[in-house]
């Protein structure tokens, strides 16, 4: 598990999807006010390979969550 600082929008966008030990936050934030997390490495991985020039964690979240819900209506976040 890797533990990243992702907005509240991200968590929300993806919360509904991660295992159950990965689900919940830590009590400290940034002090930009993003949440600390932990995730499975392979996930901060693929997310890393996903990243584009300037984009966060949570750009990357927020951008593949849109995708699949343009993919699965039903998956909206």
């Amino acid at each position: 598990m890797n533990r990243i600082a992702i907005s509240a929008a991200a968590y929300a966008a993806i919360v509904a999807d991660l295992p159950e030990e990965a689900r919940g936050v830590e009590p400290e934030r940034t002090v930009d006010g993003r949440l600390w997390v932990w995730l499975p490495r392979p996930l901060v991985d693929a997310l890393a390979a996903a990243r584009g020039p300037r984009e966060s964690y949570s750009d990357v979240i927020i951008r593949l969550a849109r995708l699949a819900s343009q993919l699965d209506p039903k998956e909206a976040p």
